[in-house]
């Protein structure tokens, strides 16, 4: 999958690019928390203090899960029903709600209030109060009940970081964990994570290589989605060839203008075969067989994700269309990947597609409708770039200014319309789309026209997108059409080792591993950047925009069909660079080597 399918076809300088080699282990990332600070590993020390699980004590939830249960309106009328002991019996529709998320919410709110009762009759929960009990609402408890560490990674996505973590523990031992979001998969990462009730003596020793976790400390509350700034990137890009005047221009254009604020490829899944916004538009088409396909698809597996026999299974699953052929070598009750649940329950139920797709995850179903509404974003920001350039127009949104003693800064809490009156105090860094199919501010000109044309030629209409939005619940998300990177930083090295480390990990630094061997006269260039970036902003956009090349990582999955060729491809291209004659190698401007030590 490349990235003009998905939308990514416009930059903000249309000049030359350059020739550069990127993989995983070059791409630094470090989690920003709400207080500024950058997170890294750096202690793998244990606590004096432990805090063992204790019998009887429940999870108490947090506003973030409440929020994906209910209402803030209907958990303020909770509330009000017992403050004000009335009404006596409030009902609540759950007819949308899984098996799962009913019994999730039963929990809630046995947790949160005292003397209440919960039944549900035909779909509706009815909260009444118990008789001879006066209801009240409990608060959270005082005591440090979360342990927070660092999970540093190396090529995972947070959630197999995360699941790697939780299988290795003893089923009595597994917690909850929560995170303030993900970081990228392909690179190094360092991120805060808490774990409700649960003792760092029970991770000791338990994990190696790719999964690190240490700095601990204990909190009475647990990281949310939000609760961080954003992350810093630290990118080598290797074997760097083109003119230096070029690429001095476009770091300087990155710098000042910025980049457009595409949804990375990598949200789009990592198979042509079976992308996951075909999948979000097979559902919102009601296509039920098509998204099982789709969903079972191979390629679109991480195999580091699932056994070997359950990627047999997925891959004998394509060629026969027979559940019951193809788990005939997975062990009945060992699989836990959400594919071959979804082959039992296909063994199990036959043809009955309707079950099947409310057998899935919610959460799992989500994903894929946000990653349509991702790619009809990425379409109409390149449509609206294309028609209209890097300039704001009458009728786009941006946030408010407030003229509060005198300052300029934007409040984020009012999204209002350009006209003739305040369009001279915006640029298109002000310019915001919102997520397609939310319930908030459009544009107010032909912008707001592309949504409905993109949904025509997918065979939809806005009322399925906006019930899809709905039954999935879909966060309200207004995104900028540019962003800019801050404190952005660069510097040119020289090596002659290809495989030479760049950059160095939190890995690298605690096990004091040797600096690399720059050479002034090495036969390779390479180009390290840093930056910061707000939360849901993508580096590799980033470095689209600077060298107009697809963000395609020098990295290769073992184990994976047709991964041969690529790699063959990659071999090819290293080669070809080691043996590029001296005078065809960038010769850096004078001004610029004296300004760069060791160049």
């Amino acid at each position: 999958m490349n990235a003009q399918e998905v939308g990514i076809i416009q930059y903000v300088s249309n000049g030359k690019g350059f020739s550069a080699v990127w993989k995983s282990s070059d791409f630094q990332v470090n989690e920003i928390s709400l207080d500024g600070k950058e997170i890294h590993l750096t202690d793998r020390t244990l606590p004096d203090i432990m805090v063992f699980p204790k019998k009887n004590i429940k999870e108490f939830p947090s506003p973030y899960e409440q929020n994906q249960l209910l209402t803030a309106d209907q958990w303020n009328e909770i509330d009000g029903m017992i403050k004000n002991e009335l009404p006596l019996t409030i009902k609540i529709d759950v007819c949308g709600k899984r098996k799962d998320e009913r019994q999730s919410l039963a929990r809630v709110l046995s947790v949160k209030y005292e003397g209440l009762s919960f039944k549900t009759v035909c779909n509706v929960l009815q909260i009444s109060k118990r008789e001879n009990v006066r209801p009240r609402i409990r608060e959270p408890p005082p005591s440090a009940l979360y342990t927070q560490f660092v999970l540093y990674k190396e090529n995972l996505s947070t959630a197999t970081a995360l699941a790697k973590l939780y299988r290795s523990r003893k089923p009595s031992l597994r917690p909850k964990f929560w995170t303030a979001g993900d970081l990228p998969k392909r690179a190094n990462t360092s991120q805060l994570v808490t774990a409700f009730d649960w003792s760092p003596l029970h991770v000791a020793g338990g994990l190696r290589s790719n999964v690190i976790i240490g700095n601990y400390k204990f909190t009475d509350k647990p990281l949310v989605p939000g609760h961080r700034i954003g992350s810093h990137y630290t990118i080598a890009l290797r074997q760097v060839m083109g003119d230096a005047s070029v690429i001095k221009a476009n770091l300087e254009s990155l710098k000042i203008n910025g980049f457009i604020n595409y949804y990375d490829v990598e949200c789009f899944g990592r198979s042509r075969e079976a992308p996951l916004h075909l999948i979000g538009k097979c559902l919102l088409k009601k296509n039920w067989q098509e998204v099982i396909n789709l969903m079972l698809e191979p390629s679109a597996i991480d195999p580091g994700d699932v056994t070997g026999e359950e990627y047999a299974a997925l891959v004998k699953y394509k060629v026969s269309r027979n559940a019951w052929l193809a788990l005939e070598n997975v062990p009945s009750g060992e699989s836990t990947s959400i594919e071959c649940k979804l082959l039992y329950d296909m063994k199990n139920r036959r043809k009955n597609v309707n079950r099947l797709i409310r057998s899935i995850p919610r959460s799992k179903l989500r994903i894929y409708v946000r990653a349509y509404l991702r790619f009809l974003w990425n379409m109409i920001a390149s449509e609206r770039i294309a028609k209209f350039g890097l300039e704001p127009i009458i009728g786009d949104l941006v946030y408010a200014y407030h003229p509060e003693n005198g300052s300029t800064e934007k409040s984020q809490r009012k999204i209002i319309l350009l006209d003739e009156g305040n369009i001279r105090n915006y640029t298109i860094s002000d310019v915001m789309l919102p997520l397609p199919g939310i319930d908030g501010t459009y544009p107010l000109n032909e912008v707001a026209n592309y949504n409905t044309n993109f949904l025509l030629k997918d065979g939809l209409l806005e009322s399925d997108l906006k019930r899809a939005v709905k039954d999935y619940s879909v966060d309200v998300e207004y995104r900028p059409v540019v962003a800019k990177p801050f404190d952005i930083v660069w510097y040119f090295i020289r090596y002659s080792n290809p495989s030479e480390t760049l950059v160095w990990s939190d890995m690298d630094r605690m096990r004091k591993k040797e600096k690399p061997n720059l050479i002034e006269n090495g036969a390779f260039l390479g180009l390290v950047i840093e930056f910061d970036l707000l939360s849901s902003v993508y580096a590799t956009m980033a470095l689209r925009e600077i060298t107009k090349m697809d963000t395609i990582f020098d990295f290769v999955t073992p184990n994976v069909p047709g991964n041969e060729t690529l790699k063959a491809d990659l071999i090819s291209r290293d080669r070809k660079s080691s043996a590029e004659p001296k005078a065809k190698r960038i010769k850096l401007m004078d001004t610029v080597e004296k300004s760069i030590p060791g160049v």
